[in-house]
C-alpha cells in the first residue's frame, strides 16, 4: 500500500511550459477609424501599461519612447511617428507598477515618403522602446477614403 501512496505523490500534471508574458503590456487606440485622406487627420495614442510588479523601463529618444507603426495590406510598413518624431536626447524613464505612458500621434494619410496613400484598410500598431528590444502591442485597422 505504501508503494502506491507513493507513486501517487509523485506524479504530476502540466499543461506545458510556463511562458513569461512580461510585465508590459502595449496597445494603440484611435480617435477616428476611418480617415478622408487630404481633409483631415486622425490620432493614435499609444498606451505602455506596468502589469508587472517591478518599476518597468522605457529607453530611446525622449519624444518617441513610444511610437504607431503603418502597414499596408501586403504588411509593408508605409508610414511611422518614428520618422516625423525621435530627435530627442536618449532617455530612461521607469513606469511603476500599475501605472503607464501615453503619447499621442496624428496621421494625415500620408507615407514614409509624404505621398498621400491609396484607399484602403491599414494596419496600425504601438511599440514601446524597451532596453534591449521593443514592445509591439496588436494592432487595429484603419480605413482611409
Amino acid at each position: 500500500m505504501s508503494a502506491s501512496l507513493l507513486a501517487l505523490s509523485t506524479a504530476t500534471c502540466s499543461l506545458g511550459d510556463s511562458v513569461d508574458a512580461g510585465s508590459i503590456n502595449v496597445f494603440v487606440s484611435v480617435d477616428d477609424a476611418q480617415l478622408t485622406v487630404g481633409e483631415e487627420s486622425i490620432n493614435f495614442t499609444v498606451t505602455a501599461r506596468n502589469v508587472g510588479y517591478d518599476p518597468l523601463t522605457l529607453t530611446g529618444p525622449s519624444d518617441c519612447l513610444l511610437y504607431v507603426e503603418i502597414f499596408n495590406s501586403q504588411g509593408s510598413m508605409v508610414w511611422s511617428s518614428v520618422q516625423d518624431s525621435c530627435l530627442g536626447a536618449t532617455v530612461t524613464e521607469e513606469i511603476v507598477a500599475g501605472q503607464a505612458k501615453n503619447q499621442t500621434f496624428a496621421w494625415n494619410g500620408v507615407n514614409a515618403a509624404g505621398a498621400y496613400l491609396a484607399p484602403g484598410l491599414y494596419l496600425v500598431r504601438g511599440v514601446a522602446r524597451t532596453p534591449g528590444t521593443s514592445s509591439i502591442g496588436p494592432a487595429l485597422t484603419v480605413a482611409l477614403d
